[in-house]
């Protein structure tokens, strides 16, 4: 029996179909497809072979233009919130899917596929480059974390989510040459999936963030007196639990941020310093309310500061 390969049309993971059975169950999500109907659709876009060398290098210069296209997701972070960060996802993903389809039919006609990946990797990296010399001296840090950032939760976990033949061999190489292109900056191919299971754990994102560049343990003294206060007193006042999910739709951008910035460590420092302690240190006096007045001085800020500066 002869199987290809093709997307379930539900969760778009790589299946084997047999032409023999017309329909059949995704083994990861239990959707029943028509193999016949995906099939056809494998075939009509992997006509590769029949591609000349004109042809090829017409859609391979379409490829390279549109590849760093992908960062000019406007509404990318406004949208990277708990609540709107899936369907910001979705349609970012639905906009790409013929340029990711098109990156794979080039790179399976490719006779280079190392020199591929690595053409459109430059392409990405130069286009950032000359875009960054056009703004303003005191644009450019702030233009680079926005496309860092995008980069990170929406183009990086797209294309994992397409997964296509060459998707993980260009991600791994987009991450490489980005951060040799801008070595303060660290890139990790995650998917959409841990990405937004984050939202849902209810982490103290940055206290977590800060404790851990001090070497504290998740268990520390610091992290489990400020839970209690969110979990206890916090969340019992209407205000205070307006604070609280103001934070979780905010917190994981910023802390996403401050891991870019070379001097994080320093940072984190002065979090602790200016907001932490103060807190904890009334907390143990029972002074609740002021306490609620530095943790809420501590969300607008940093929000001021990573995620509303242009």
């Amino acid at each position: 029996m002869i199987f290809t390969e093709g997307k379930c049309p539900k969760c778009l993971r790589i299946i084997q179909l047999s032409s023999a059975d017309e329909i059949m169950q995704c083994r990861y999500c239990g959707e029943e497809v028509n193999s016949k109907e995906i099939i056809k659709t494998v075939e009509k876009e992997t006509v590769v072979k029949m591609m000349d060398k004109d042809e090829y290098t017409q859609e391979l210069n379409e490829a390279l233009e549109d590849f760093p296209q992908m960062l000019n997701y406007n509404e990318g972070i406004p949208m990277f919130k708990k609540d709107t960060y899936k369907d910001a996802f979705d349609t970012y993903f639905n906009q790409n899917y013929q340029k990711y389809m098109a990156i794979d039919r080039l790179y399976a006609a490719s006779g280079d596929k190392e020199g591929f990946l690595r053409r459109m990797v430059n392409q990405l990296v130069e286009t950032e480059k000359h875009l960054l010399e056009r703004q303003e001296k005191g644009q450019r840090e702030n233009r680079l974390i926005n496309d860092n950032l995008k980069l990170t939760v929406y183009m990086i976990p797209a294309m994992l989510h397409y997964q296509g033949q060459a998707m993980r061999e260009l991600t791994e190489c987009v991450a490489e040459g980005w951060q040799e292109a801008f070595p303060k900056y660290q890139i990790s191919c995650t998917n959409f999936a841990k990405i937004n299971s984050n939202f849902k754990s209810k982490l103290c994102y940055i206290t977590t963030a800060v404790c851990e560049s001090l070497g504290k343990e998740d268990d520390c003294y610091e992290l489990n007196i400020l839970r209690d206060y969110r979990d206890t007193y916090l969340r019992s006042t209407e205000d205070g639990a307006r604070i609280v999910n103001a934070y979780y739709d905010i917190a994981p951008s910023i802390v996403k941020r401050i891991n870019k910035c070379k001097d994080r460590g320093d940072i984190y420092r002065e979090i602790y310093t200016q907001y932490l302690s103060p807190c904890i240190r009334l907390l143990e006096k029972g002074r609740k309310e002021e306490c609620k007045e530095i943790y809420t001085d501590m969300v607008l800020g940093l929000e001021r500061k990573y995620l509303l500066q242009q």
